[in-house]
């Protein structure tokens, strides 16, 4: 048994004393801090309760667009998770009451362009005080794990308090978090009123992990962009992509297809950031590529310029050996809104929205050569018929993905099913 269990659990005094004197006096201020934060929790648990009855009739008495809504986020704003940013934008300037609750620091600086009410938590305890001292009414979370699992249902369970939330990719596909997530143990919950995901392939994933397919709802992420015209272009030469530095993004491949490449006349740029930077420098470097060069993350603003200056955007997206893969990358959303050419690989949802030959390219996954050919096949193909295909790209963009279908979507949801938990 653990300190920490004997301490929660112990069952006369004596003992507790005998425990105690075998242990440092730093571990048992943190275990005492500990057992502090455990009674804290349940008081504030029990006199929220005991009001519940009082803060029905005023959640009642509310107008939909009045209620108050807390996103429950790991970390907040995030420069990859653009689609968060956008969704409360157009919450704020839709005239939602929405507060933002992050439990960690991010990792980059990222500038609003708007403002909303942001404060950050430590554990149960802080959040569960944000959520009374608010008048919080629902809560929403992207990704089942870390945040979801671990502080909005359990909270969200105690103080009665429905939720929803966004399953994304790394958060239900690495092997490690499948264990953890509890996501099926979440959808039963009377509170969880809607587990949001973004395509047929995601559904069929979470029902094989026992999620109640009563609280799956389909919709893409918040894309924003900007439809750009389309004019012909007369040769593919600049191609770009743009992406994290992690495994499943497949950027090594993008290199080693490079370097199949190299006596072709192309220019490769890829813009990110992340822990394999260094790796796929070296890789480059060993490979004595003149063709392809890393130049840095993009700022939001800046990814619209960059796919439209370019001819071609690759999306070597694979299955990473934890697991991981992508969802949908926004960033081909983004593309075929600006009219750019997308070839990407056949991960998870990204082919049943990326149709091959009509409007854009898709290949199998972890291929240099594969890609390599499909490249140059792209860049000799008639314009007249790639102008055709970007046309259709954008026709798709239209017709599939935007923040204010996303987030009608969510409201018509949680409309409908809030008042239901009551």
């Amino acid at each position: 048994m653990s300190l920490i269990d004997f301490l929660l659990n112990r069952s006369n005094s004596y003992n507790y004393y005998k425990f105690n004197s075998q242990s440092s006096k730093k571990e048992i201020k943190k275990l005492q801090d500990k057992l502090k934060v455990k009674n804290d929790l349940i008081n504030i648990y029990q006199d929220h309760l005991n009001n519940k009855s009082l803060q029905l009739l005023e959640y009642k008495s509310k107008k939909f667009n009045r209620i108050n809504i807390a996103y429950v986020l790991h970390q907040f704003p995030v420069l990859s998770q653009t689609f968060v940013v956008n969704e409360i934008r157009w919450l704020v300037e839709n005239g939602y009451n929405v507060y933002v609750f992050s439990n960690k620091p991010t990792d980059k600086t990222v500038k609003l362009n708007f403002s909303v009410k942001h404060f950050k938590f430590k554990n149960k305890l802080d959040l569960a005080r944000l959520l009374i001292d608010f008048k919080i009414d629902f809560m929403y979370s992207h990704f089942v794990y870390p945040v979801c699992t671990n502080f909005t249902y359990p909270v969200g369970d105690k103080l009665k308090i429905p939720f929803a939330v966004f399953a994304h990719a790394y958060d239900i596909f690495v092997y490690d978090n499948i264990k953890r997530n509890k996501i099926s143990e979440i959808s039963k919950s009377p509170y969880c009123i809607a587990i949001f995901t973004l395509s047929n392939f995601h559904e069929n994933f979470l029902l094989n992990l026992g999620v109640r397919d009563d609280k799956i709802v389909i919709t893409k992420q918040a894309s924003s962009y900007t439809l750009s015209s389309i004019r012909q272009k007369p040769k593919i030469k600049n191609i770009v992509s743009v992406s994290r530095f992690v495994e499943k993004k497949g950027i090594d491949i993008l290199i080693d297809a490079a370097k199949l490449l190299e006596d072709e006349d192309f220019e490769f740029k890829i813009y990110g950031y992340g822990i394999l930077e260094n790796e796929y420098k070296k890789h480059i470097k060993s490979l004595n590529l003149k063709n392809i060069k890393l130049l840095g993350e993009l700022k939001p603003e800046e990814v619209g310029d960059k796919l439209t200056e370019s001819d071609l955007l690759v999306v070597p997206s694979k299955l990473a050996s934890n697991g991981d893969m992508d969802g949908f990358p926004t960033i081909i959303f983004e593309a075929m809104a600006c009219g750019t050419l997308v070839i990407a690989t056949d991960i998870s949802a990204i082919p049943e929205i990326l149709k091959d030959n009509v409007n854009g390219f898709v290949i199998s996954p972890n291929n240099s050569k594969k890609l390599a050919f499909k490249i140059k096949e792209v860049s000799k193909m008639p314009v007249d018929k790639l102008t055709d295909i970007r046309k259709e790209a954008q026709k798709s963009v239209v017709n599939i993905s935007s923040t204010d279908k996303t987030m009608k979507t969510f409201i018509k949801t949680i409309k409908r099913r809030l008042y239901d938990v009551f």
